[in-house]
């Protein structure tokens, strides 16, 4: 019994997992689809009584989970690989897909990035004193205005980068005054 219990609980877990995925993919509307085919079979499995016919109906079910997820037919993400995620992407326009902050549930619209603020690891200028930034994150900045920044940004400067209106995005480096930036890379 307790191997059942053990295998059970496994099994719940990695239920968990799918369903994350599968939730944090869906369609930006209260209605989301319904679950990959593959987890709502693990799903049905509860519903069989005999508990030996239960446990083998897991076994079988999750090992598909496990080879789909091998195969990368299927994607499991835990919230915190998530943000990451959406720390990474800021700045870019994305589909409207909950992964991404599309969502429109209360928790992810508090979820949503507004503000980033991480390190440059490089800039250059380009045309009339205007400048390109990478960021820690691998993201590359370009400044739109025609702003000049009273000193040069360099490697290891901080930098904030807020949400603006109307799509648009304001930097300020080392506590200068902003700058409008747009996401290149």
């Amino acid at each position: 019994m307790n191997n059942i219990i053990g295998k059970t609980a496994l099994v719940s877990g990695a239920a968990l997992l799918t369903a994350l995925s599968s939730s944090a993919l869906a369609k930006d509307d209260d209605n989301n689809a319904a679950p990959p085919a593959i987890f709502q079979a693990v799903i049905d499995c509860k519903e069989t009584s005999d508990p030996a016919q239960r446990l083998a109906c897991y076994d079988e079910k999750v090992a598909s989970l496990a080879d789909a997820q091998e195969s990368r037919q299927l994607v499991i993400a835990d919230r915190e690989q998530i943000k990451e995620a959406r720390r990474g992407l800021f700045g870019f326009s994305l589909p409207k897909i909950r992964l991404f902050g599309g969502g429109s549930d209360k928790q992810d619209k508090e979820e949503r990035i507004k503000e980033l603020q991480t390190t440059i690891t490089s800039a250059r200028q380009f045309g009339y004193g205007k400048w390109i930034l990478t960021l820690k994150e691998g993201g590359r900045w370009q400044q739109t205005d025609s702003i000049r920044l009273n000193t040069a940004p360099r490697s290891g400067d901080p930098i904030t980068i807020k949400t603006g209106a109307i799509g648009s995005y304001l930097a300020k480096i080392s506590g200068q005054r902003a700058i409008r930036v747009k996401r290149i890379e």
